[in-house]
């Protein structure tokens, strides 16, 4: 009788707009999978967000796409899709943000307005370039140095990391097509890179490519490809591991068209 009550209660702070309580949850595994959560994780917060609220859920989800059931405790079945772009944003500060707020979402439960209007917040917040930068030309520094360079080569393939971030936050925008988004920027740094070293004559063409390409290369999506296999979700998991095979495929055929453009590797 106390749980009746409860569920009774919890579905009030949604009553009258269960079809707009649904988009919200559909939002948060929208944000959360755009941000790199793995499926189990959003297929659970969902789940729990939803029987917070009284009801009883059903979620399917997959790379691109989230299935949800809600049946409500009076017996009413609402059902929506949700197709999931953009998920190469690896945003671990904003999937925080939203562990925290199913958190306290399942531990007290808003209002739609209250939920829409948190999920506003972490969706819009502004983030610096800041941290992205000075990793990028951390990493490539490192990464060419490692591999052979001398400090010059890895200063050099720092600066073309700040190309790499350019093309990313101009061209990056307007990209439907992460292969082809891929295979131009990793031409064009490869191109740059290669006059550069010919009008120079001083430098590693091929180490300094190197630290370049490590920014580029898709290890954190073929890691959570296996991950995903591992756990059980296998067609996520092939879906991830396909895609970032093209991917990597896409980066080497860029660089080697530079190299081909400008005759070869210094």
């Amino acid at each position: 009788m106390g749980e009746a009550l409860s569920e009774e209660k919890n579905i009030s702070y949604a009553a009258g707009r269960e079809d707009l309580l649904l988009q919200r949850i559909l939002d948060v595994g929208d944000l959360m999978l755009q941000s790199g959560a793995e499926i189990n994780r959003v297929e659970d917060t969902l789940a729990r967000l939803g029987t917070a609220y009284g009801a009883t859920m059903d979620v399917y989800c997959i790379i691109y796409s989230i299935v949800v059931t809600m049946q409500l405790p009076d017996g009413k079945v609402l059902t929506q899709t949700r197709r999931v772009f953009d998920r190469d944003d690896m945003d671990f500060d904003r999937l925080d943000r939203l562990n925290d707020l199913s958190r306290r979402c399942c531990a007290s439960p808003m209002s739609v307005e209250e939920l829409t209007k948190e999920l506003a917040t972490i969706r819009d917040r502004k983030e610096s370039l800041l941290p992205h930068i000075a990793g990028c030309l951390l990493g490539a520094f490192a990464f060419s140095v490692f591999f052979g360079g001398t400090a010059a080569d890895g200063l050099l393939a720092a600066a073309f990391s700040l190309l790499i971030i350019l093309v990313q936050q101009t061209a990056g925008k307007y990209s439907t097509n992460r292969i082809i988004y891929t295979l131009f920027i990793s031409l064009i740094t490869g191109t740059c890179i290669g006059a550069f070293c010919r009008l120079t004559g001083s430098f590693h063409e091929d180490l300094i490519m190197i630290g370049d390409i490590m920014l580029l290369n898709p290890g954190v999506t073929m890691v959570n490809a296996v991950r995903e296999m591992l756990v059980g979700n296998t067609i996520s998991g092939a879906l991830r591991l396909i895609e970032a095979t093209i991917w990597a495929i896409a980066l080497a055929a860029g660089f080697m068209l530079a190299i081909h453009i400008m005759g070869g590797v210094l």
